[in-house]
């Protein structure tokens, strides 16, 4: 199917009515990698915020996730990890997230966020929270989930 961008609606929708934000419960840095576990993710684009892999016991994010830090790195997740919490990376979550296309498109509408945030201008969750991202609507007003898939099967 062939999808007209320029005629599809868009929506603007606020990034906290959108996701519920959790962070890590365990200060996990790279120390604690030691092969054996989950993955590790922090903050940074190097390895999408994935620094390795830990056995250290501390919360599991499940997948189907999306993670967001600090400087509006954004990389959707399909697999189950662990979170440092020194750097303030937040796993987002909800219903919104319907499947890995619709998360990986999130993920990239999330992107522009690295423009928005800095060091000197740290993205919290409560500054993210009230940040609006553009999605696809139905004609009712509801999100486009079908364009979203159909956007991202073409990129595939």
């Amino acid at each position: 199917m062939y999808i007209r961008l320029e005629k599809v609606k868009w929506g603007e929708y606020k990034i906290g009515n959108l996701f519920k934000a959790q962070t890590g419960d365990v200060d996990l840095q790279l120390k604690d990698c030691n092969g054996k576990g989950e993955r590790l993710v922090n903050s940074g684009l190097e390895n999408n915020g994935i620094k390795g892999f830990t056995d250290r016991p501390a919360k599991i994010f499940p997948a189907n996730t999306i993670t967001i830090d600090f400087w509006g790195n954004s990389f959707y997740r399909n697999f189950p990890y662990k979170m440092a919490t020194h750097n303030h990376v937040f796993s987002l979550s909800g219903k919104v997230i319907r499947n890995e296309r619709v998360g990986v498109f999130l993920a990239m509408q999330l992107s522009y966020l690295r423009n928005k945030f800095s060091y000197d201008n740290m993205g919290t969750w409560e500054k993210i929270k009230e940040v609006s991202i553009w999605l696809p609507q139905t004609a009712k007003g509801n999100i486009a989930y079908g364009i979203i898939e159909i956007i991202i099967k073409k990129l595939e």
